[in-house]
């Protein structure tokens, strides 16, 4: 595997995007912590305590777990690990655009499709009323792409990929807003 197009170190601070198409709205964003940098991706965290800011909802939200997100260059999908005292409370995944380097960050479009799994692996995909009504504005090869990601984010789960970690006990879902 070749260097990761993205200039990032353990440490750096990132700012991370997520639009909507069409246009350029600013959808939700958060500011993380960089955590590790491997040939396969760069692994994120937004700590407890710290803010997610959901633009679109005009709302703020004070995160009580570590959210944990993996950027993967080239991939139509992001994601990880939400994290309390050790303990994996449940994956969330974006189904998105690639990741493009902003100079200080990560910014993508959302394509509505999002994949949550349990602490013990089993995984099911949300949104799907919102991707179909989105389906005739994406270009054509943002629904394949997204299609094709959803079955790869559960590929990515079966085999334990990282920063995917060993099953542990099913939670009931996290509230998301």
């Amino acid at each position: 595997m070749g260097a990761l197009p993205w200039p990032v170190a353990p440490g750096d601070l990132v700012r991370v995007e997520f639009y909507k198409f069409p246009g350029d709205s600013l959808h939700y964003f958060w500011e993380a912590r960089v955590v590790e940098v491997r040939p396969e991706g760069v692994l994120t965290l937004l700590p407890q305590g710290e803010t997610f800011h959901h633009v679109a909802k005009g709302r703020r939200v004070v995160l009580d777990h570590d959210a944990y997100v993996a950027f993967f260059p080239g991939a139509w999908y992001s994601g990880g690990p939400d994290v309390r005292e050790g303990r994996v409370l449940e994956y969330y995944w974006n189904v998105q655009t690639p990741a493009e380097w902003t100079g200080r960050g990560f910014c993508q479009y959302d394509l509505e499709l999002d994949v949550k799994c349990r602490a013990d692996h089993t995984c099911e995909v949300f949104d799907r009323e919102e991707f179909q009504a989105k389906r005739p504005l994406y270009p054509r090869v943002w629904v394949e792409e997204a299609e094709k990601a959803v079955l790869a984010i559960f590929r990515h789960m079966e085999e334990g990929r990282w920063p995917v970690l060993p099953p542990g006990e099913p939670l009931p879902w996290l509230e998301r807003i």
